[in-house]
């Protein structure tokens, strides 16, 4: 970076590799002690001068192949053509401003450097032909509008799935893909609630056999057998039933003692080990990173992240004991407990035998029964997977997505806030200077569509790195610490963003960039079609150009010319000249055209005692 030190306007806070020292010339020859200890700074390797008024004068500090010096006797200009001699009135706004900023670019102050190091006293006369890439404030303004418009715009619903095959958790975890088969095997073997399990399924089919084994030909005691049995297996299946609401009611998984009461009642409490916080902030961040990529809005992913912890929160065992109710209802327990008689009427008839027995069998209930015990052990170990075994990962499912879209929405709003600020301050800006060429800044006025495109893009792209000290506090479940210091970091990278889109434009990817959007085609319609920037760049160093210099003071140049040819090496393509200095910026393209002083002119404005 070039450090400029205007010696018009106060001292020097802090110096850098290169200095372009900026004075007016009255003035400058008594600067000999500033200079001279710009000079002797060890962080100093080169010096550039820029002289700007009439009757150059220079300290002794500038004598000596040290001198590089630009003088601008009149920053207003004039045009001129030194083959010919023939001159004409220039625009007449200062381009002083203009020259600052193009000398502040690392490459272009350096070869002009270079170029004075061959010119006699190192001393020229600055002149140019350059189209100007400013984009047109107006149209700026609007992009900022638009994008600002896009981080602000109303929520938008997300129902994707977790595709990626790298998410194993959060599909789990947010109830997208069904329980791996592995959580569901709840039971462990000969434990109490197995063995309640079991009792109550022996016992229903104890009363189906002695049902079943009820013939035509019985007794009084052949049917109290079977009511017996019916009975006790009523008795087991309330007490399976009866056991699991209380554990339903009684446990929750955020109890420190909730493993040891689980397992007294053998039920397994394993969480999976790719279930734990390191992988479930791993894979929210590669969903967040695969989403940006796709260059989604950032709203969006506010709402599909708001969803996925809605869908992940545990809600507690408790909530299920109703259910347990409804697959196994007291009205079924009683029909159990209080079996219905055999029709009273025996009817001899082998077949009315037949329906009075089926009737009989319908009233035990004892199909139901077994399709209640199923349907209450399989609630069982759903409950026992999604709100113990998962209960911690689900939480920190549900609080890590609901602190990144606490985060992305704080995004959301600073961005908005910040660009709409920008774009008020595009607001009655000047266009480019009649200094310049102005035909990049047209076309640019035609292509505001790419250009909001662009900068959504880059901002997208800013997202991951705003929330990259966010993913630590995540995986250790520090929700509070995630938000710390993001809206500083925000304000840190729109900050280098406005100043790289004023001074490098939109052509230049941005340092936190991962992509470029629309950046190459509208690099292509802009600057690579654009005729004046091959005439800019070809132009001859004797032929027409602004010259900053008064009419009266072309006797003091030689009608010779050093060139120096510059554009955004993001314009770097076939057909352009061997010796163009390719820069980071994307402001100027086009032919700086430095003209040496007539032997003499700048000795004899010299004085030795600076005054």
């Amino acid at each position: 970076m070039v450090v400029v030190l205007d010696l018009r306007k106060g001292e020097l806070e802090r110096l850098g590799a290169q200095v372009l020292v900026v004075a007016d010339t009255e003035r400058l020859a008594g600067a000999q002690q500033v200079l001279q200890d710009v000079f002797s700074s060890r962080l100093v390797r080169s010096v550039l001068v820029l002289a700007v008024g009439p009757d150059l004068r220079l300290p002794p500090v500038l004598g000596g192949e040290s001198r590089r010096v630009l003088w601008v006797s009149d920053p207003c200009g004039i045009l001129w053509n030194a083959d010919t001699g023939e001159a004409a009135h220039g625009p007449g706004v200062s381009a002083e401003a203009i020259l600052i900023d193009l000398l502040t670019q690392p490459e272009v102050f350096d070869e002009v450097v270079n170029s004075l190091g061959d010119i006699p006293y190192g001393t020229a006369s600055p002149g140019w032909r350059i189209v100007a890439g400013r984009i047109d404030p107006e149209v700026l303004g609007q992009a900022f509008r638009e994008v600002a418009e896009r981080f602000d715009g109303p929520v938008q619903q997300d129902t994707a799935t977790f595709s990626s095959p790298l998410a194993t958790a959060l599909p789990v975890l947010s109830g997208t893909v069904d329980l791996p088969s592995d959580l569901l095997d709840a039971l462990v073997p000969d434990g109490p609630l197995h063995r309640l399990h079991r009792d109550a399924a022996e016992r229903i089919d104890q009363a189906v056999r002695a049902l079943d084994d009820l013939g035509y030909v019985h007794d009084a005691r052949a049917r109290a057998a079977v009511v017996d049995k019916v009975i006790a297996a009523g008795r087991a299946l309330a007490e399976f039933r009866d056991t699991v609401a209380r554990l339903f009611e009684e446990i929750d998984h955020t109890d420190e003692n909730a493993a040891e009461r689980l397992a007294a009642h053998g039920i397994r409490f394993t969480v999976p080990a790719d279930m734990g916080h390191a992988q479930i902030a791993g894979e929210l961040r590669a969903d967040l990173e695969a989403a940006l990529a796709e260059r989604k809005s950032v709203p969006r992913m506010v709402s599909r992240f708001r969803l996925l912890a809605d869908h992940s929160a545990p809600i507690g065992s408790r909530a299920f004991v109703a259910d347990l109710w409804r697959a196994c209802p007291d009205e079924l327990l009683n029909a159990l407990h209080a079996p219905a008689e055999f029709p009273a009427t025996f009817l001899p008839r082998f077949v009315f035998w037949r329906r009075s027995r089926a009737w009989w069998r319908e009233q035990l209930s004892l199909g139901p029964a077994r399709t209640a015990l199923d349907d209450l052990r399989s609630m069982l170990e759903r409950v026992a997977a999604s709100e113990w075994m998962l209960g911690q990962a689900r939480m920190h499912t549900s609080d890590a997505s609901r602190t990144l879209a606490a985060a992305l929405n704080e995004i959301c709003a600073q961005v908005s806030w910040t660009l709409t600020d920008w774009s008020k301050a595009e607001t009655g800006q000047a266009a480019a200077s009649p200094a310049l060429d102005e035909e990049v800044t047209v076309r640019l006025r035609d292509r505001g569509g790419q250009l909001r495109e662009v900068v959504t893009g880059d901002l997208v792209d800013a997202v991951a790195s705003w929330l990259e000290p966010a993913w630590t506090s995540l995986e250790q479940g520090a929700y509070r610490d995630a938000q710390v210091g993001l809206e500083r970091r925000v304000d840190e990278t729109l900050r280098q963003y406005r100043y790289h889109l004023t001074h490098r434009g939109v052509q230049e990817r941005p340092d936190f960039g991962t992509g470029d959007t629309g950046r190459q085609e509208l690099v292509d319609a802009v600057w690579r079609q654009s005729q004046q920037v091959v005439r800019a760049l070809r132009a001859q160093a004797n032929g027409q150009m602004l010259q900053l210099c008064g009419d009266r003071d072309l006797a003091m140049l030689l009608r010779q010319a050093y060139a120096v040819r510059f554009a955004p090496r993001a314009v770097r393509g076939q057909g352009n000249p061997p010796d163009v200095v390719w820069t980071r910026s994307g402001q100027y393209a086009g032919t700086l055209r430095l003209v040496p002083l007539r032997p003499g002119t700048v000795e004899e404005n010299w004085s030795e005692d600076g005054t």
